[in-house]
């Protein structure tokens, strides 16, 4: 089975997270050909959101997006250099922010967060020959279910 991978820099600021998120789906589409559609957006919006958590949460430092494809499984990789875990927080319903876990989890069909001594690496793998119906896998830290 062949390997595609891509890794690229990514500058930390709102602008250089999108020039990233744009570059690596330009290399993904250009590699699996049979993706549907759909799919891509899916695959698209969870690298944005891997992304804009890495600049927005991330400490100083350098950060990076790694996008490997094996056959139709796509594996992103967004690096950087905050020793601090991601977690689901309660959101005000008229904040702009605080979503992006929420999204990763509803899209991927697996995700997590992985450290050692340099920070952290958030990943998330896609199937993009179509969304499977199984519920998506997590090592994220949950937040208990509330009723309102």
């Amino acid at each position: 089975m062949e390997v595609h991978e891509v890794t690229l820099p990514v500058t930390r600021t709102p602008e250089g997270a999108a020039r990233a998120r744009r570059t690596v789906m330009d290399e993904v589409s250009g590699c699996h050909r049979g993706a549907v559609n759909g799919e891509l957006h899916r695959a698209e919006t969870v690298a944005g959101e891997l992304l804009a958590n890495a600049v927005l949460h991330g400490s100083a430092g350098t950060a990076s997006i790694t996008a490997r494809l094996r056959g139709d499984r796509l594996r992103f990789e967004v690096r950087d250099q905050s020793p601090a875990v991601p977690r689901e927080c309660a959101v005000h319903p008229d904040s702009e922010h605080g979503r992006g876990l929420i999204l990763i989890a509803a899209l991927a069909d697996e995700h997590g967060v992985e450290q050692d001594r340099s920070g952290k690496s958030c990943w998330a793998e896609l199937d993009l020959t179509a969304h499977s119906a199984r519920p998506a896998t997590s090592v994220f830290p949950q937040r208990p279910n509330r009723r309102s």
